[in-house]
């Protein structure tokens, strides 16, 4: 018989006989779906997160703003400058044959009695609307330019309890939300929305923070920001969106997924000795059936891959009902940081959880079967 098939016939034989050994192989089951979900669960916000602020049409899209202030508070870029910004080459043009970028701003929102979070309203232009493709009224009507109205994001709604005829109270009086209005679950959710002009007339500022511009493709970048920084008339920095949300947001993001593998580090640890001594107590109930396999002529290392996968299966199990909870639980489950963003378990972290459970299986199934692999059958069939 092949080393093949020895490997199937006592990998069949092992498995067979989990149904005496239920309660230790679900040990592991539950071990691994805790680490797993666990796992699953807290980078579902990193991965939430990185969706809301990074959208596919971003890899042709930059930001531009004034020499170092690279915040959207800032009121730094005049029009002289923005409009030498829009005749950069590589900028995409609208059907109306403009350059398709927007100059905008973002400011905060005081609100009236405690609310926990902060509201913010971002002032956009006749092309931002244009520039974010899932922009859409859910209920109500969009603002309209030169009138005292705003229109709120779902997310922005929902934790602030806005909804249309809601008033919002600006330095110089109160202006209604004509609207809510969503955006595929893009941060713009989690803000006020107005006419740019309008808001910057009432409160008497002539500055924006950032031009937000679409480039004919990912290849106009080069020479977009090479034209702009060569400019003497103008002092301006540029970074393409993707690049400009991950230095924002990556650092925090970064340090929730350290913590998170640390923390499912520790557990794993836990779940890899519970695996290494289950595997071992397999072994010695298995010890006849080893003996027998043995005396038939199967080879010592097919029983030794046989404990192995074995494992292997407790594990992937364990991982896939661990993510299957996760995802029931948190996908889609909306979340306050920054702004609203939806948690998202998605199609990696699935795979992660996965290939999580199956190395730390591996691992533990390594020295039960290296146990096996070395049992002699004579020993083997007489041990009690």
């Amino acid at each position: 018989m092949s080393a093949v098939r020895q490997i199937a016939a006592a990998s069949v034989i092992g498995i067979g006989g989990l149904r005496d050994r239920y309660a230790p192989s679900l040990v592991i089951v539950i071990g691994m779906a805790c680490v797993v979900g666990v796992l699953t669960s807290m980078l579902s916000v990193t991965a939430g997160l990185t969706r809301a602020y990074l959208r596919p049409e971003d890899a042709t899209r930059a930001i531009v703003w004034k020499g170092t202030a690279n915040f959207d508070e800032s009121r730094s870029l005049k029009p002289d400058v923005i409009a030498t910004i829009l005749d950069a080459p590589g900028i995409a043009k609208g059907r109306d044959g403009a350059p398709l970028a927007d100059a905008e701003f973002l400011m905060w929102v005081p609100l009236e009695g405690f609310s926990p979070g902060s509201l913010e309203l971002r002032g956009i232009g006749p092309a931002g609307v244009p520039l974010r493709p899932g922009f859409r009224i859910v209920a109500g009507h969009t603002f309209r330019a030169g009138m005292r109205e705003l229109v709120v994001g779902v997310g922005a709604a929902r934790k602030f309890g806005l909804q249309v005829g809601s008033e919002v109270r600006l330095r110089d009086g109160n202006w209604p939300i004509v609207g809510i209005f969503s955006c595929d679950a893009d941060i713009i959710e989690s803000y006020l929305v107005g006419d740019a002009g309008t808001v910057m007339a009432a409160r008497r500022r002539s500055g924006f923070a950032q031009v937000f511009v679409q480039l004919v493709d990912r290849n106009a970048y080069p020479e977009f920001k090479q034209w702009l920084q060569d400019n003497p008339a103008i002092d301006v920095s540029v970074e393409r969106k993707t690049e400009y949300d991950l230095r924002v947001v990556g650092a925090d993001t970064g340090f929730f997924t350290r913590m998170s593998y640390i923390i499912v580090l520790i557990m794993a640890l836990g779940a890899l000795f519970g695996i290494v001594k289950i595997m071992y107590g397999a072994v010695r109930a298995r010890t006849h059936e080893i003996g027998a396999l043995r005396a038939l002529g199967f080879g010592s290392a097919p029983v030794a891959v046989s404990v192995i996968l074995e494992a292997v299966l407790l594990g992937a199990v364990g991982a896939i009902v661990g993510t299957a909870i996760a995802w029931l639980m948190f996908d889609g489950r909306e979340m306050w940081v920054w702004g609203a963003f939806r948690l998202h378990v998605s199609l990696q972290l699935w795979v992660l959880g996965l290939l999580w459970a199956l190395s730390t299986a591996l691992l533990g199934g390594f020295l039960p079967a290296l146990r096996a692999a070395r049992l002699s059958p004579v020993e083997a069939l007489r041990a009690e």
